[in-house]
């Protein structure tokens, strides 16, 4: 499996072995498909091994996170921009009229999105592009990224260290892993599809 050849280069980098932890956990951010989660969880095995300090482990993949949760506020803010520069073009097939409308939601609910963001795979990038085009306080957003970040990547790393730095049961955990998450998002995408379906069909003809 691909987590023995990521655990042999890990290995082989040294001290090195850290930026791949921290860069794999902000492309989760910047590119969602990269299983950074998974090389996270290999945090918590080199700490039971007594390769890497968990608590250093956990400092770097936290940074690591909040670098791609900056970078995705950026993003955010660069769309922001160009909308208000031409509000009648689309941007990756986003209307000025939708971002409007995401603008809104993030106004309200953005505060609590942002500090468990880090527990939503697959649009945890999206809700920091969001907040950079909410024009939300960028430290604000970036400390609730961060303890987000803090506190999923503590409870990976813990899952990690309770396979006991056996690789094999690692890569069991990985696929369970893997297998819940898309099991969510196949549960929350039918939610919001019956919802829309729902709202469509309560709304009065005509309208």
């Amino acid at each position: 499996m691909w987590i023995e050849h990521v655990d042999k280069l890990i290995g082989a980098l040294g001290p090195f072995g850290f930026l791949v932890l921290g860069v794999a956990a902000m492309l989760e951010y910047v590119v969602p498909p990269f299983p950074g989660d998974t090389i996270v969880l290999m945090g918590g095995v080199y700490a039971v091994r007594g390769e890497k300090p968990w608590w250093l482990v956990l400092a770097v993949v936290t940074a690591g996170s909040v670098l791609g949760a900056f970078i995705n506020y950026a993003v955010g803010q660069w769309l922001a921009k160009r909308f208000e520069a031409n509000p009648e073009r689309s941007f990756f097939g986003l209307t000025h009229a939708r971002l409007e409308s995401v603008q809104a939601r993030m106004r309200r609910a953005g505060p609590w999105l942002l500090l468990v963001n880090r527990f939503l795979p697959g649009i945890r990038g999206i809700i920091f592009i969001a907040a950079g085009a909410a024009r939300m306080p960028r430290f604000n957003a970036l400390v609730l990224g961060a303890v987000s970040a803090l506190a999923h990547s503590g409870l990976v790393i813990a899952l990690g260290m309770a396979v006991g730095g056996n690789l094999e049961r690692l890569t069991v955990l990985v696929s369970r892993y893997q297998y819940a998450v898309i099991g969510l998002l196949v549960v929350a995408g039918l939610g919001f599809g019956v919802r829309a379906l729902t709202r469509r069909r309560e709304s009065p003809v005509g309208q």
